[in-house]
């Protein structure tokens, strides 16, 4: 996954490091002190590590080796661990968990109370796990569109295909001064029930959902994003 999309990733993301990462110093805020380290399940090419306070010890996990290598090109100032998300097992706790940019809906639903499982056994005791997700709305609502933009010189489309057991295939076409790129990346959905279920089921008891810029709360919301305490 993100093979030879990776060097184009932080030019196709613009901007939005930003609020990802601004979304994370505020709500880790919230853990009344102060804050010393961050796991990042999924971290890419490391664009909200970079902006989070030099501080904070800072641990990425991706299983794009090609996203990693970018990563460190740039200089990102995080230990580096090529594994699924799914998986690992550090022998450490750390105050935030975050898994931002979707990266959740890159795993099968069946899969996610691994993930949920994963962050909540990385947590310290008062610590905090945040994450976002595309909701079934915006996924089914984006089926069989196509959008192509310009980015760093390279024309790139990507379509989306129709829904199959709540997957939906994103296929991204990168040309420009270079061989043409293909690569199909996959999404799954799940409802807010299901969701709220599986992190009852990974030990946290305080879980506070938004839709971001006060849209509602629910399966219709483009994006919605989540805090979560055992």
């Amino acid at each position: 996954m993100y093979s030879g999309f990776a060097r184009f990733y932080d030019v196709l993301q613009g901007g939005t490091p930003e609020p990802f990462a601004a979304w994370i110093e505020r709500r880790a805020a919230e853990l009344g002190r102060e804050v010393e380290s961050i796991l990042e399940l999924g971290c890419g090419t490391g664009a909200v590590l970079d902006l989070l306070p030099a501080a904070w010890a800072k641990v990425g996990i991706d299983v794009s080796p090609d996203m990693l290598e970018i990563a460190r090109i740039k200089g990102v100032d995080a230990d580096l661990i090529e594994a699924d998300i799914r998986d690992i097992a550090l022998d450490r706790r750390f105050d935030v968990v975050a898994c931002v940019y979707d990266t959740v809906n890159h795993v099968p639903v069946s899969d996610w109370p691994r993930v949920f499982a994963v962050a909540s056994g990385h947590l310290e005791t008062d610590g905090m796990f945040l994450f976002d997700m595309n909701t079934l709305g915006r996924l089914r609502g984006g089926a069989g569109r196509s959008e192509t933009t310009v980015a760093g010189g390279s024309t790139v489309t990507i379509s989306i295909s129709d829904e199959r057991d709540d997957r939906y295939d994103w296929h991204v076409r990168i040309e420009g001064d270079h061989d043409p790129i293909d690569e199909t990346i996959a999404e799954y959905g799940a409802s807010l029930t299901d969701v709220r279920r599986m992190l009852t089921e990974a030990g946290f008891t305080r879980v506070e959902v938004s839709g971001g810029r006060d849209r509602p709360v629910d399966d219709e919301a483009p994006r919605l994003f989540f805090a979560c305490r055992r």
